[in-house]
């Protein structure tokens, strides 16, 4: 009986349309970063092909920085459906050890591009002539690092754009709040 009337109760479906909105957005997030880990790829080959660029080398180390980091991505929003779609209180107790750990793979990944760019031009044996476009893709990939663990730089929901006009800020990016609350759990259940 208490099920019968939760559904017909106006507030309880409030709630369930609101879940399903953000298990749909996760869903979006996941999808859409797992596709782009195949078709950016796919893209700089047919451009790098097309343009018969000889020096790619710059080219696939920024994109792999770029799908590295996308898979970290696909990976957290996979994990935050699964949270809500099964009704779990929290992210696992690994959350914060293992994305702490990509966070400084990733900065040593996006540390090795300047040193190759500078070696190569310091020396004659290296080949990693950069270009405009490399360094375009390197941003890229930096960019994307500050999207996940830093600020959220993509706006692309209304809610977004809304956060940011009124408050005329960027927010943190949801998967460093996520970090900063697990580290809160972990230090309460370690105290308590």
């Amino acid at each position: 009986m208490i099920n019968l009337f939760a559904a017909f109760h106006p507030r309880c479906s409030a709630v369930a349309m609101i879940r399903q909105n953000i298990i749909h957005r996760l869903r979006y997030l996941r999808n859409w970063e797992l596709f782009n880990i195949f078709f950016l790829p796919a893209c700089l080959y047919f451009v790098l092909s097309f343009l018969k660029v000889q020096n790619w080398q710059p080219f696939a180390f920024g994109m792999f920085v770029v799908c590295f980091i996308l898979a970290q991505g696909v990976f957290y929003w996979h994990r935050k459906l699964q949270i809500v779609s099964k009704r779990e209180p929290a992210l696992p107790s690994y959350f914060k050890p293992l994305f702490s750990l990509f966070s400084r793979i990733d900065v040593v990944l996006l540390s090795i591009y300047p040193v190759l760019a500078i070696y190569n031009r310091t020396t004659s044996s290296a080949d990693f002539r950069v270009s405009f476009w490399s360094n375009a893709l390197f941003l890229f990939a930096v960019l994307e690092y500050l999207n996940y663990y830093h600020y959220q730089l993509s706006h692309d929901s209304w809610n977004d754009i809304r956060y940011l006009m009124k408050f005329k800020k960027i927010r943190r990016s949801p998967l460093s709040v996520d970090l900063q609350k697990n580290q809160e759990r972990s230090r309460n259940q370690t105290a308590g």
